[in-house]
């Protein structure tokens, strides 16, 4: 009997960049930008989101490239977390 051969590796694309956030000039003088603190279901990773990006935005996660959810979804008051994959801390 002869062994069937080895199946090979499968290997992962590179996965797409991750939005870059504007500039940290888009806030009033004298007043830094709000943050929201969030933490990413699947990896656990925290995530600090400025409330300074457009509402058609996707977010990522930058430790495992998970598709968190959009910004609107996110902004909402209170957030659609039925949709997201990530939870406010």
């Amino acid at each position: 009997m002869s062994e069937p051969g080895r199946r090979p590796i499968l290997r992962l694309k590179n996965p797409p960049p991750l939005p870059v956030p504007p500039p940290a000039s888009a806030a009033p003088p004298g007043q830094p930008a709000a943050e929201t603190h969030w933490k990413c279901k699947p990896c656990g990773a925290r995530l600090v989101l400025p409330e300074t990006w457009a509402e058609t935005d996707e977010l990522r996660c930058p430790n495992c490239n998970a598709k968190i959810g959009l910004v609107k979804d996110i902004m909402s008051d209170p957030p659609e977390t039925s949709r997201l994959r990530a939870r406010r801390v």
